[in-house]
């Protein structure tokens, strides 16, 4: 943005943007956001402002109040920065072609600029469409390759992910290895190349060189995680909602058949469950919507435990509830096309919070995604599967016991609640899909519709791990994948699972 595009700018506004541009440098969002949401009048509409307020929201991963900002600085002035603000925000939501539009729109502003075509890039690569991703990004890379300039970090992340995709792996290796030893290298960004560098390495079949990178990744900023606390924390819920004190809980007074949930570990065929749903004429995903967690986060404020139900909810009580549920309601109307009847939400806390759910909408469906605890562990174990929010995806052993607990949540709800739950196992999803896809659609009440087995010939973007594997047909390669890694989870002691 430009230092001061009004004339005459008071002091005060460009001592704001100074402070605040200064927190959001040292990474101190909550500080930058504080001080933006205390501004009033013209300062509050400033372009710029509006939209350093933007980039804050943007880090909150608020992407749709982030895009309401940036637009309102476009109207004001027309510059580059919140465009691009805007097609990374609607990348992240999964929007693709409204991100494309952006960044057509930031090209004619800066036709020479090179991120707007690293952002178009990444945002085909993540929609599955590697061959126009290739051929926006390939004459920049030559160019450098052609004057022997070194890439900068943007191309090289950009351009090392889709040379693994277009299966030129020891190059893809050559150059991650190359970013890999820049100082200039954020640790997230570090994290990611290790897992890069993995995945390349497994579709080579170098099974010991995958495993020893993702271990390298995975020492990247790891936190402890420990599985006895996180054992004891899923009895407390047990206890909490158990059947009989579900009794006197809030019930809302939504009737609607709408809502659909997934739930169930990461990488367990979540998303292509929702894709098979998505594809349905009458259904639709929202992917992993964090609405209903945000409720239990404000609700788990509230909760008493020495007070009998419904009066340790304090605040939120029936009428709330009602009001929240209705509310998701309307949020995922707007999200999905008009005419859906079923809408899934495969966000990751679902499996903790299938009793809440089920209180607020008394007509849902439940669909408990499960698969062999081995090959969960190792697919999040090498593909770095958030692990800030999920630090047991850093080791084996760890998985296995989060896994555990997944699988006892899951059987206590099914024993505690009078929602309909359909197991899935993905395992028998990919080797039966005429048997099994029919079945998912049918346990929604919807008629099949042969659409569902062409799921991956939508435009839809997915924004999960899984991105690149729910954009081809149905494959069975991944089940039992543990098998590559059986040297290193040797002695992990593992639940029990049978899919048959």
């Amino acid at each position: 943005m430009p230092t001061d595009p009004f004339a005459g700018a008071s002091v005060k506004r460009a001592q704001t943007v100074q402070s605040v541009r200064q927190h959001l440098h040292h990474g101190r969002d909550d500080a930058a956001f504080k001080e933006l949401e205390g501004l009033s009048g013209k300062l509050r509409a400033d372009p710029e402002l509006q939209f350093l307020r933007g980039l804050v929201l943007e880090r909150k991963r608020r992407f749709a109040q982030a895009i309401e900002c940036a637009r309102q600085s476009v109207e004001a002035l027309e510059h580059v920065d919140p465009m691009l603000l805007i097609a990374r925000c609607y990348r992240g939501m999964g929007e693709t072609e409204k991100a494309l539009r952006w960044c057509d729109r930031a090209a004619k502003v800066r036709p020479d600029l090179e991120v707007v075509g690293l952002l178009r890039a990444g945002t085909l690569e993540e929609a599955g469409r590697f061959g126009e991703a290739t051929e926006v990004l390939a004459p920049i890379a030559e160019a450098y390759d052609g004057a022997n300039k070194p890439y900068p970090l943007g191309l090289g992340v950009e351009w090392s992910k889709l040379l693994v995709q277009n299966k030129r792996y020891e190059e893809a290796i050559r150059l991650i290895d190359q970013t890999l030893e820049r100082p200039d290298m954020p640790p997230a960004g570090l994290a990611q190349q290790y897992y890069l560098k993995a995945k390349a390495a497994d579709r080579m079949k170098d099974f010991d060189a995958a495993f020893t990178t993702a271990t390298e990744g995975n020492e990247v900023g790891r936190i402890e995680f420990d599985p006895a606390i996180y054992e004891s924390q899923v009895s407390m819920l047990i206890e909490n909602w158990s059947r009989e004190s579900m009794k006197d809980f809030p019930l809302a007074a939504c009737d609607s058949e709408l809502p659909v949930f997934v739930a169930g570990m990461p990488r367990s065929g979540t998303s292509l469950i929702d894709q098979i749903i998505d594809a349905h004429p009458k259904a639709a995903g929202v992917g992993e919507l964090s609405s209903i967690e945000k409720f239990a986060i404000d609700l788990s404020h509230d909760y008493d435990p020495s007070v009998a139900p419904p009066e340790c909810f304090g605040r939120f009580q029936q009428k709330q509830w009602t009001r929240i549920a209705n509310q998701y309601v309307r949020e995922v109307k707007k999200l999905a096309p008009a005419g859906a009847e079923r809408v899934v939400n495969k966000a990751l806390g679902n499996n903790k919070l299938v009793g809440l759910i089920a209180r607020l909408f008394p007509k849902t469906r439940i669909i408990h995604a499960i698969r062999d605890p081995r090959d969960v562990a190792i697919s999040c174990y090498m593909g770095g599967f958030n692990n800030r929010m999920h630090p047991w995806t850093t080791r084996i052993e760890w998985a296995a016991a989060a896994w555990a607990q997944s699988h006892r949540m899951m059987q206590h709800w099914k024993e505690a609640l009078d929602v309909p739950i359909l197991d899935v196992h993905y395992e028998r999803l990919v080797a039966d899909p005429e048997r099994e896809f029919p079945r998912i659609i049918g346990f929604l009440g919807l008629e099949w519709d042969d659409r569902c087995f062409e799921f991956h010939k939508t435009r839809r973007t997915v924004r999960t791990l899984s991105y690149d594997q729910v954009n081809r047909p149905i494959y069975k390669t991944s089940a039992g994948r543990n098998a590559n890694y059986a040297e290193h989870i040797a002695g992990i002691a593992f639940p029990a699972y049978d899919p048959s």
